[in-house]
């Protein structure tokens, strides 16, 4: 019935384009979300904002395809996440046209301070994009996939404690030392969002506890530190994101690559019901866009299977877009990537996440 109403609403856009030229008013899809492009807040010029908190070589050759095959420009702002999120917590606008943020975490406290609005563009109609990458209210979509990995130091570490979420933190009682990154650089919340869904609150609950608790030296730096951590041997098991996990191995320094032969890699899972779960890098749109029409052919030109290829190779996450393939490095690993529990599923628990995770941190001084 969805596919049916979505392509409804596309056959509607295109009739109205080819009457109406393009000052047309926004449609809407089945649920209502405006579906751009159309005149909300719509700049007459040829130039879109994109703010992104990371801009490689990559991600600038995808900008200038799009500059090239619409003769338009791109202004790109590189903007660190704190200061984004900061910025949405103070009620300042975010300036551009089109936002990615690296995970669904940030989306959806982005969305909660009001500082996004929906968008609807042509590959969600047309099967590109699953649904389970799509949040339903239209105010987030997932442009890669990634997952929480286990890396760590086989030597003293098994593969059946990195292989699930439990063997994670039982590893610990035996004074394995684990590192985590801070939450706020991290995809632990997502983690602990998907347990509360999957399982229950209690075992959220408690498996946060136990990472705050018996992480070595508490949540601290980032996902890379954590690496360094290991390589520096003060920890034994590291628990980060596939893509800073794969980009630290493959940077170019041959200690990394090295550690890379010599240690290993688990998706981890949950014993009772066997849920890998996902996060994802996420395209937006902020409120009052500036150009919300040219924006919207932005974000649908990150969907072009050609672009896509792109972000697999350079990031080392999986596509969003249905008929992509992953770069072949990602296959290396013994476990698949979840995809039973959709971003919807993690995006309705991110708030209850969030309070355990703020609630065990107190507890434990951080």
């Amino acid at each position: 019935m969805k596919s049916l109403l979505q392509l409804i609403v596309a056959l509607a856009l295109i009739l109205s384009t080819a009457s109406c030229g393009n000052d047309k008013p926004a449609t809407s899809n089945s649920g209502g979300i405006k579906a751009g492009p159309g005149p909300v807040t719509q700049s007459a010029g040829n130039t879109v904002k994109l703010m992104t908190w990371r801009y490689l070589p990559q991600d600038a050759e995808i900008v200038h395809d799009f500059e090239t095959k619409f003769s338009v420009k791109v202004d790109v702002t590189v903007r660190p996440m704190q200061k984004i999120i900061a910025d949405a917590v103070a009620g300042n606008r975010i300036d551009a046209d089109v936002l990615i943020v690296p995970t669904l975490e940030d989306a959806a406290r982005l969305q909660g301070f009001g500082a996004l609005q929906p968008f609807f563009v042509d590959a969600f109609t047309n099967g590109d994009v699953g649904d389970r990458y799509l949040d339903n209210e239209g105010y987030w979509a997932g442009l890669t996939r990634w997952t929480m990995v286990s890396v760590y130091n086989p030597n003293s570490v098994t593969s059946e404690e990195a292989g699930s979420y439990k063997g994670i933190v039982q590893a610990t009682t035996r004074d394995i030392r684990l590192g985590v990154a801070h939450p706020d650089s991290s995809g632990l919340a997502g983690v602990v969002a998907g347990l509360y869904t999957n399982l229950n609150p209690g075992a959220a609950q408690l498996w946060a506890k136990t990472v705050y608790e018996r992480s070595s030296g508490g949540p601290q730096g980032s996902d890379y530190d954590q690496m360094e951590r290991l390589l520096a041997g003060d920890i034994d098991m590291a628990f980060v994101s596939l893509g800073a996990a794969v980009r630290w191995f493959l940077n170019g320094n041959p200690q990394h690559f090295a550690a890379a032969e010599a240690w290993r890699v688990r998706f981890p899972h949950t014993e009772a019901t066997d849920i890998n779960f996902f996060n994802m890098t996420c395209i937006t749109m902020p409120a009052n866009s500036p150009n919300r029409q040219l924006g919207a052919r932005l974000i649908n030109h990150y969907y072009d299977k050609p672009m896509q290829e792109i972000m697999t190779n350079a990031w080392f996450e999986f596509p969003c877009e249905s008929f992509t393939e992953a770069n072949s490095y990602l296959f290396g690993f013994p476990d698949n990537i979840g995809n039973k529990v959709s971003g919807e599923d993690i995006d309705k628990n991110l708030g209850n996440a969030w309070a355990i995770i703020n609630e065990v941190a107190q507890g434990a001084g951080n």
